[in-house]
């Protein structure tokens, strides 16, 4: 989810300041930033500190050393992330002096999520800031740039009563005035308050050699933003006193600001610090409507335009759910076919949705961003509607006609309607026992309007493991060509479900085998239809949450209790192994639509475990977060996603086509 913002000037730093530790110990020995995305500096005697050598030392540390050498980021937690070397610039002795270098560049191995990459840049700035390495803000301490020399700013001390320790060294120094980082401190003086800092040139310049794209600091001031301040200014400066107090308490409540702007100049000056102010101050002016169209008409004249205020950017989030950027990204397709959108392998939804809001249309037009929402609420089945009186509330606030909103919605009901089904890939599998290396299998692709693509087959002849792998890599090639999936169903009978066929490794697309279910959601299905009026009977109940999940300890109790209640669609199978395949068989009879279970754990003890992966809105998350827990286990067999398994008969999704024959009987025939 997108930030909250606090009114901290000083916030850009503290997501990307780094603590550098010895291994696991609690002390920092020095701090660190980071400026790329995987990317952080920090000074190279630090490192040189961490390994016990001298401080001077200019040899590079070997890939061993480095295992020593580990990070917190204190913004994101006290947790130790690994790192590696990616550049290395000692200290050099030069003209009597040691002051050549002196940098280490970082890859850190695992960046925890939210922690964002500062900007760097020189700048005109002489008033700086810096902390000590955890980054405490009451170890604030300010310098003043009283020189340069060469790639060398000499710092004195500026007002504050702390000073620089040695213990900052490899500390961001940061102009807040521009919000970017300026340069790194290496040095003090011993007895004598004046210190050293790498300056921001010497930094970018070694970034560049090593191939790293740095965050680059926006420019100072650019002369559209500054001439669109003073005319929203002038507008505010025409409020009554008590209307602007009320527009700035209502400004700084959804900001989150620590303090209420007390003028004109303060609330506008606030509202362009944050990316989602301009919407949010016009959201906060409530009235006179002569006042709100000048501000709007200015701020339209600004780019980029963000459309949403804070509160609606994470209703929205909140709304599309976690793993929608596939969705979002399905829906802006059909919705906005003739849009350029982010490359999805460097972008989140975040980057998704504002590039939207960036989009520019023509007055009583409905912006694309709605559009592409439209069009995802008209495909969720039933669980739309949230998602559509968002919609109406963004298009009430934007003043969007109402027929314009109107024939938007049609719109996108009408492309749904017409979308039958997600494609989907089926393999119809069956082997002579469940521990069997060869196979006999039919895969096929059905397109997202329930037609059969390409087959892949083994003939009359079990094809070996490998055979299958490499025939469904090429299938799930095929499939990576939709946006968006079902994702891969295996067709099994109830004897084999069994099989881990979510962890075969297939290599499409991708550097190196990888897990099937790691990448892509995976359910078995059984290979023959019963009793599908009871299936409709039970989903329809479990869509509609009218109770949750039961949980299965005894396959003989359970069948009297599925017996009375038609209404049970989800089933958490705790029984013991040896009962798994008469539970599976029972439940699959009673039209139990769907059942999670576990392969190895068993009993009261794997309940609570298996309740923590079954989500609320199970019908539309459960299936990606087994996938999710799938990923957290590539190669860890004690993980508890590594022998999750889900068995879903969802009724709705079987495409047109008559379904897969059944296979001969006898030896690999049914079970």
């Amino acid at each position: 989810m997108h930030p909250t913002y606090d009114g901290d000037p000083d916030a850009g730093v503290r997501r990307a300041w780094v603590t550098v530790h010895a291994g696991a110990s609690e002390q920092g020995l020095g701090a660190g930033v980071v400026v790329a995305e995987g990317y952080l500096f920090t000074c190279a005697h630090v490192i040189n500190a961490v390994l016990g050598r001298p401080k001077l030392a200019t040899a590079e540390p070997t890939a061993q050393e480095m295992t020593r050498v580990a990070v917190s980021l204190p913004w994101a937690g006290p947790q130790r992330h690994a790192v590696g070397l990616a550049g290395w610039l000692p200290p050099l002795p030069h003209a009597n002096q040691w002051w050549d270098g002196d940098l280490a560049l970082l890859r850190i191995e695992s960046m925890p999520e939210g922690i964002t990459p500062v900007p760097i840049g020189a700048t005109r700035g002489r008033c700086l800031w810096t902390w000590y390495h955890h980054g405490a803000p009451r170890s604030l301490v300010d310098v003043r740039v009283q020189a340069e020399m060469g790639p060398w700013y000499i710092l004195d001390p500026g007002r504050a009563p702390l000073r620089i320790l040695p213990g900052h060294s490899g500390a961001p120094l940061w102009d807040r005035e521009h919000g970017c980082v300026t340069g790194l401190i290496v040095s003090t003086e011993p007895d004598n308050p004046r210190s050293y800092a790498i300056g921001a040139s010497e930094v970018i310049r070694f970034l560049t050699s090593a191939g790293v794209v740095p965050a680059v600091a926006p420019a100072a001031y650019d002369a559209r933003t500054g001439a669109c301040r003073d005319d929203m200014v002038d507008v505010l400066d025409d409020l009554p006193g008590k209307k602007l107090r009320r527009c700035a308490e209502r400004l700084g409540h959804a900001l989150g600001l620590r303090r209420t702007p007390g003028t004109s100049t303060e609330v506008v000056d606030a509202a362009l610090l944050h990316p989602r102010g301009v919407p949010t101050l016009l959201s906060a002016l409530r009235q006179p409507e002569d006042l709100l169209r000048q501000l709007s008409g200015i701020a339209a004249r600004l780019r980029p335009a963000r459309l949403l205020t804070q509160e609606e950017y994470d209703d929205l989030i909140a709304l599309l759910g976690p793993g929608a950027h596939r969705e979002l990204r399905a829906a802006a397709h059909h919705a906005v076919p003739h849009f350029v959108l982010p490359d999805p392998c460097s972008s989140g939804i975040g980057t998704l949705i504002e590039d939207l809001e960036d989009r520019a249309v023509e007055p009583d037009v409905v912006p694309p961003l709605i559009q592409v929402v439209e069009e995802a609420a008209a495909t969720r089945r039933g669980d739309g509607d949230a998602l559509r009186d968002w919609s109406d509330r963004m298009t009430g606030r934007l003043g969007v006609s109402g027929a314009a909103a109107r024939q938007c919605r049609w719109s996108a009901a009408s492309r749904a309607s017409a979308r039958t089904v997600q494609p989907v890939l089926r393999v119809w599998l069956w082997a002579s026992e469940p521990t069997a290396e060869s196979y006999r299998y039919e895969i096929r692709l059905y397109d997202d309007r329930g037609n059969e693509g390409p087959v892949w087959t083994s003939g009359q002849s079990p094809g070996s493991r490998a055979e299958l792998c490499a025939r469904l890599s090429a299938a799930v090639r095929e499939l990576d060509h939709y946006d968006d999936t079902a994702g891969v169903e295996f067709l099994l009978e109830e004897g084999f479900f069994g099989l881990a066929v979510d962890r075969l490794p297939t290599d499409a697309g991708l550097d190196e085998p990888r897990h099937l279910g790691r990448d892509r959601v995976v359910v078995l299905r059984g290979q023959s239809i019963r009793r599908p009026g009871v299936w409709k009977t039970r989903w329809d109940h479990g869509r509609n949450r009218t109770t949750g999940p039961y949980v299965m300890l005894d396959h003989r109790t359970a069948d009297s209790v599925l017996n009375r209640q038609d209404e049970i669609a989800l089933v958490i199978a705790c029984c013991p192994p040896e009962q798994r395949n008469a539970a599976l068989a029972m439940c699959r009879y009673l039209g139990v639509p769907v059942v999670l279970w576990h392969r190895g754990a068993h009993g009261k003890d794997a309940e609570t475990a298996l309740r923590t992966v079954v989500p609320q809105d199970w019908p539309r998350r459960l299936r990606e977060e087994v996938r999710l827990q799938r990923a957290e286990a590539p190669e860890d067999t004690t993980h508890m996603g590594a022998h999750l398994a889900l068995l879903w008969e969802d009724p709705s999704w079987a495409p047109p086509q008559q379904r897969l024959v059944h296979p001969p009987t006898g030896e690999g025939g049914v079970a």
